[in-house]
């Protein structure tokens, strides 16, 4: 098993420790390799809090997350830090773009910083940014492009490391339905041995995953592929309705 995750729970303290609020609470969940994770929920479900913590940028209050059999809480900071750069790809809301770097730059600066051959970043660009369709903007600069063209850039970056696990924190949230279709579809032909973990909140972006966790109040309140969470969850059946009756009315 790639990722474990084991009775995660997540308190977080008010500075003078007269309040506290627990976020996550006893969540358990496995990923494998190669999978397409989603997670699900609604605001204020721990959604965030959970990615968090998966991409090590936050620690669980107990339990443990294990990826490739390592105890992600045991590491030093140095030692986490170069798990991270070694294992993991992210994507989050934040594009983290530098204004006054290209497009073309931006893309491949993580692949610069780690002293990569400039030939090989070329070709790895070039293969990544046709299938998400920027290949007209490398010469452009953030401010030149739109929030879309923001997300579908830092997927690039992301992709250009090939990571064990990619997490990407509601990152088509700003591209149509058909940009997104072709954004999964880029994963699939350039990263097949990599797992995906996305939050999502449009369900139609999601029904093709391996597995779908759906986070209610902090807990998993269901955990299957779309067709088996509309069958049996409650919750998962009433977002995509609620979804769904959205989308006719914009029609």
């Amino acid at each position: 098993m790639l990722l474990e995750v084991n009775n995660v729970r997540k308190v977080y303290t008010t500075r003078l420790s007269t309040q506290s609020t627990e976020a996550l609470k006893n969540v358990n969940f496995a990923v494998d390799n190669n999978e397409y994770v989603a997670i699900m929920g609604e605001s204020g479900s721990g959604k965030t809090t959970l990615l968090n913590i998966l991409a090590t940028f936050d620690k669980a209050t107990s339990g443990s997350v294990l990826l490739k059999g390592q105890d992600l809480s045991k590491l030093k900071d140095k030692d986490l830090a170069d798990f991270r750069r070694d294992n993991l790809g992210f994507v989050f809301q934040d594009f983290n773009l530098l204004d006054n770097f290209s497009v073309k730059d931006n893309i491949l600066l993580p692949l610069v910083l780690a002293n990569k051959n400039y030939k090989d970043m070329e070709k790895r660009l070039e293969k990544v940014i046709k299938p998400l369709g920027i290949e007209k903007l490398i010469d452009k600069y953030p401010y030149e492009i739109s929030g879309g063209q923001k997300q579908r850039l830092t997927i690039a970056r992301a992709m250009l490391r090939k990571p064990a696990v990619l997490i990407l924190d509601d990152s088509t949230s700003a591209v149509d339905t058909a940009t997104d279709s072709k954004i999964r579809e880029a994963f699939f032909n350039h990263l097949p041995d990599t797992t995906v973990i996305i939050i999502a909140q449009r369900i139609s972006s999601i029904q093709g995953a391996d597995n779908i966790l759906v986070l209610d109040d902090g807990k998993v309140n269901g955990l299957g592929t779309h067709e088996e969470l509309m069958e049996t969850n409650d919750l998962y059946r009433d977002i995509y309705e609620t979804q769904m009756k959205g989308a006719k009315g914009d029609e």
